[in-house]
Protein backbone atom coordinates (compact mmCIF):
# COMPACT_ATOMS: atom_id res chain seq x y z
CA UNK A 1 0.00 0.00 0.00
CA UNK A 2 1.59 3.97 -0.57
CA UNK A 3 1.19 6.16 1.75
CA UNK A 4 -0.31 8.93 -0.01
CA UNK A 5 1.87 11.97 1.35
CA UNK A 6 0.06 14.81 -0.90
CA UNK A 7 -3.58 14.11 1.43
CA UNK A 8 -1.82 15.25 4.64
CA UNK A 9 0.29 17.99 3.02
CA UNK A 10 -0.37 19.01 -0.29
CA UNK A 11 2.70 21.77 -0.26
CA UNK A 12 5.37 18.30 -0.48
CA UNK A 13 7.95 19.61 -2.68
CA UNK A 14 9.85 16.19 -2.26
CA UNK A 15 10.47 13.70 -0.45
CA UNK A 16 12.45 10.42 0.02
CA UNK A 17 10.49 7.17 -0.34
CA UNK A 18 11.48 3.10 -0.98
CA UNK A 19 10.50 1.08 -4.27
CA UNK A 20 8.86 -1.70 -3.54
CA UNK A 21 8.21 -3.04 -6.74
CA UNK A 22 8.81 -2.20 -10.70
CA UNK A 23 7.50 -3.62 -13.86
CA UNK A 24 9.36 -5.86 -15.79
CA UNK A 25 10.79 -2.68 -18.09
CA UNK A 26 11.17 -0.81 -15.40
CA UNK A 27 9.25 2.10 -16.53
CA UNK A 28 6.20 1.69 -13.72
CA UNK A 29 7.33 2.40 -10.01
CA UNK A 30 6.10 1.55 -7.16
CA UNK A 31 7.10 3.39 -3.71
CA UNK A 32 6.54 2.86 -0.22
CA UNK A 33 5.28 6.46 0.20
CA UNK A 34 4.33 9.50 -2.51
CA UNK A 35 3.96 12.77 -3.40
CA UNK A 36 3.12 12.62 -6.73
CA UNK A 37 -0.66 13.01 -7.05
CA UNK A 38 -2.58 10.95 -9.48
CA UNK A 39 -5.20 11.87 -12.38
CA UNK A 40 -8.55 12.12 -10.28
CA UNK A 41 -12.07 14.00 -11.19
CA UNK A 42 -10.28 15.85 -13.68
CA UNK A 43 -7.56 17.16 -11.98
CA UNK A 44 -4.28 15.80 -13.80
CA UNK A 45 -1.68 14.17 -12.44
CA UNK A 46 1.24 15.62 -11.04
CA UNK A 47 5.03 15.60 -13.47
CA UNK A 48 8.47 15.66 -11.81
CA UNK A 49 11.19 13.35 -11.23
CA UNK A 50 12.08 10.35 -9.16
CA UNK A 51 15.76 10.32 -8.73
CA UNK A 52 16.80 12.30 -11.64
CA UNK A 53 14.35 9.96 -14.16
CA UNK A 54 11.02 12.06 -15.70
CA UNK A 55 7.84 10.89 -14.18
CA UNK A 56 5.16 10.81 -17.18
CA UNK A 57 2.31 9.35 -15.50
CA UNK A 58 0.97 8.91 -12.46
CA UNK A 59 -2.28 6.09 -12.09
CA UNK A 60 -4.24 5.39 -9.01
CA UNK A 61 -4.69 1.59 -8.89
CA UNK A 62 -6.33 1.75 -6.01
CA UNK A 63 -3.86 0.56 -3.20
CA UNK A 64 -1.20 1.22 -4.45
CA UNK A 65 -0.23 4.71 -7.07
CA UNK A 66 1.94 3.79 -9.98
CA UNK A 67 4.71 6.25 -11.41
CA UNK A 68 4.67 6.03 -15.23
CA UNK A 69 8.60 7.20 -15.66
CA UNK A 70 10.23 7.55 -19.03
CA UNK A 71 13.08 5.62 -18.39
CA UNK A 72 13.81 2.55 -16.24
CA UNK A 73 15.48 3.48 -12.97
CA UNK A 74 18.96 2.25 -12.16
CA UNK A 75 17.89 -1.72 -11.13
CA UNK A 76 20.17 -0.83 -7.28
CA UNK A 77 17.84 2.02 -6.89
CA UNK A 78 15.85 1.20 -4.23
CA UNK A 79 16.03 4.38 -1.76
CA UNK A 80 14.58 7.13 -4.02
CA UNK A 81 13.99 10.95 -4.08
CA UNK A 82 10.65 12.10 -5.77
CA UNK A 83 10.61 16.25 -6.78
CA UNK A 84 7.44 17.46 -7.54
CA UNK A 85 7.36 20.05 -10.35
CA UNK A 86 5.87 22.60 -8.28
CA UNK A 87 5.16 25.61 -10.41
CA UNK A 88 2.64 23.02 -12.29
CA UNK A 89 1.24 21.26 -8.48
CA UNK A 90 0.29 24.89 -7.22
CA UNK A 91 -0.99 25.97 -10.43
CA UNK A 92 -3.42 22.96 -10.91
CA UNK A 93 -4.06 23.50 -7.15
CA UNK A 94 -5.00 27.44 -7.43
CA UNK A 95 -7.16 25.69 -10.04
CA UNK A 96 -9.13 23.24 -8.19
CA UNK A 97 -9.96 25.80 -5.48
CA UNK A 98 -11.38 28.32 -8.02
CA UNK A 99 -13.69 25.43 -9.45
CA UNK A 100 -14.84 24.71 -6.11
CA UNK A 101 -15.81 28.05 -5.35
CA UNK A 102 -17.42 28.45 -8.90
CA UNK A 103 -19.00 25.47 -8.09
CA UNK A 104 -20.43 26.77 -4.89
CA UNK A 105 -21.89 29.59 -6.56
CA UNK A 106 -23.73 28.33 -9.19
CA UNK A 107 -25.44 25.47 -6.45
CA UNK A 108 -25.83 27.71 -4.37
CA UNK A 109 -27.14 30.47 -5.91
CA UNK A 110 -29.22 28.83 -9.02
CA UNK A 111 -29.20 25.30 -7.91
CA UNK A 112 -27.23 24.17 -10.98
CA UNK A 113 -24.73 21.17 -10.28
CA UNK A 114 -21.33 20.81 -11.95
CA UNK A 115 -21.26 17.72 -13.73
CA UNK A 116 -17.57 17.55 -15.01
CA UNK A 117 -14.31 19.37 -14.86
CA UNK A 118 -11.57 19.65 -16.72
CA UNK A 119 -8.25 21.75 -15.22
CA UNK A 120 -5.46 22.65 -18.24
CA UNK A 121 -2.24 24.42 -18.95
CA UNK A 122 -4.19 26.82 -21.01
CA UNK A 123 -7.39 26.59 -20.46
CA UNK A 124 -9.78 25.20 -17.74
CA UNK A 125 -13.79 24.16 -18.32
CA UNK A 126 -16.20 24.29 -15.99
CA UNK A 127 -19.37 21.44 -16.93
CA UNK A 128 -22.77 23.08 -15.30
CA UNK A 129 -26.50 21.37 -15.32
CA UNK A 130 -27.94 24.38 -16.33
CA UNK A 131 -31.38 25.00 -18.24
CA UNK A 132 -30.49 28.92 -19.91
CA UNK A 133 -26.97 31.18 -19.54
CA UNK A 134 -27.06 34.51 -19.07
CA UNK A 135 -23.98 36.48 -19.63
CA UNK A 136 -24.94 38.47 -16.38
CA UNK A 137 -24.99 35.30 -14.62
CA UNK A 138 -21.66 34.20 -15.50
CA UNK A 139 -20.06 37.30 -14.72
CA UNK A 140 -21.69 37.66 -11.38
CA UNK A 141 -20.68 34.15 -10.19
CA UNK A 142 -16.88 35.02 -11.69
CA UNK A 143 -17.09 38.29 -9.34
CA UNK A 144 -18.21 36.63 -6.25
CA UNK A 145 -15.80 33.95 -6.39
CA UNK A 146 -12.80 36.02 -7.31
CA UNK A 147 -14.02 38.47 -3.85
CA UNK A 148 -14.07 35.37 -1.75
CA UNK A 149 -10.33 34.14 -3.45
CA UNK A 150 -9.01 37.67 -2.53
CA UNK A 151 -10.16 37.24 0.85
CA UNK A 152 -7.66 35.03 1.22
CA UNK A 153 -9.61 32.58 3.49
CA UNK A 154 -7.67 28.97 5.29
CA UNK A 155 -8.55 26.18 3.46
CA UNK A 156 -9.21 22.76 5.57
CA UNK A 157 -8.87 19.36 4.56
CA UNK A 158 -10.95 16.95 6.21
CA UNK A 159 -11.55 12.97 5.63
CA UNK A 160 -15.41 12.00 6.47
CA UNK A 161 -17.60 8.85 6.25
CA UNK A 162 -18.88 9.41 2.76
CA UNK A 163 -22.42 8.07 4.18
CA UNK A 164 -22.71 10.74 6.66
CA UNK A 165 -20.59 14.09 5.42
CA UNK A 166 -22.75 17.09 5.16
CA UNK A 167 -22.74 19.17 2.16
CA UNK A 168 -21.21 17.02 -0.40
CA UNK A 169 -21.29 18.81 -3.87
CA UNK A 170 -20.07 15.60 -5.82
CA UNK A 171 -21.33 11.39 -4.05
CA UNK A 172 -18.28 9.78 -3.54
CA UNK A 173 -17.48 6.11 -5.36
Amino acid sequence: MTDRLYYTDSYVKSFRANVVDRSGDGTRVYLDQTAFYPTSGGQPHDLGFISGVRVVDVVDEDDRIAHLVAEPLPTDANSVEGTIDWTRRFDLMQQHTGQHLLSAMFEDRYGWATVSVHFGAESSTLDIAAPVWELSVLEAAERIANELASENREIAVTFEDASSAQGLRKPSD
